[in-house]
């Protein structure tokens, strides 16, 4: 029997302590590690090389899409679950995008997360049932984001930097994050201000908590 070796990624102590418990009573998971933000986790996954990385989205810092994005370019035989509590399309087809393998969210039922991880180790992917409904519903609708054609209009780095201007990044953050100049952040931001019809940083971040974007 394959043992599938697991780090968790989630700044919430005891919810990594639960889902720890959980993982631990399955005979073929092994919980090689914990990490409290997206850096630390990339740090982690050089050290460790798991098999699986349950990584949540929003952390301090260094959040899960930015880590997400690294760990496929530095370990890309590691496959990642998004595991959040985020199920609107401005997560999930970025998560999807740049590689995560599963999305999973914090409310689904614990034999569903386990499935996840095997299907993923397995080198299948896995959307949480919630999230699949989202995704097939938004396509019914002309396309992903079809009831907000503004939206719809940025391309995917935009819609990346959105989110990230949203939760109140500079553009100084975004440019390490991102690994760009914080140059081409603000050529960014100036066309994401001017597709969406939004005049400034507060407006943005109003836009951004209205449609979702953030929490």
């Amino acid at each position: 029997m394959d043992i599938i070796r697991i780090l968790l990624v989630d700044d919430h102590t005891i919810f990594r302590a639960g889902v720890r418990v959980l993982l631990e009573m399955q005979p073929d998971f092994n919980v090689v590690g914990e990490a409290e933000d997206g850096e630390r986790a990339i740090s982690l996954v050089r050290e460790l090389c798991p098999d699986v990385v349950l990584m949540d989205i929003g952390m301090p810092g260094f959040d899960g899409l930015c880590a997400t994005r690294q760990i496929k370019d530095i370990a890309p035989r590691t496959r990642i679950i998004i595991l959040t509590q985020h199920e609107n399309k401005e997560y999930v087809y970025p998560a999807l995008k740049i590689g995560a393998a599963g999305y999973v969210l914090k409310r689904a039922a614990a034999d569903e997360l386990v499935l996840a991880i095997r299907a993923v180790y397995q080198g299948k992917s896995f959307l949480d049932s919630n999230v699949t409904s989202t995704v097939v519903a938004d396509y019914r609708q002309e396309g992903p984001m079809g009831e907000n054609a503004d939206y719809k209009m940025l391309t995917g780095r935009e819609r990346e930097i959105c989110v990230m201007l949203g939760r109140g990044y500079s553009n100084k953050q975004i440019a390490e994050l991102l690994q760009i100049s914080p140059k081409t952040v603000d050529f960014h931001r100036t066309r994401i201000m001017r597709k969406l019809g939004v005049k400034g940083r507060v407006a943005l971040g109003q836009y951004a908590l209205r449609h979702g974007l953030v929490d």
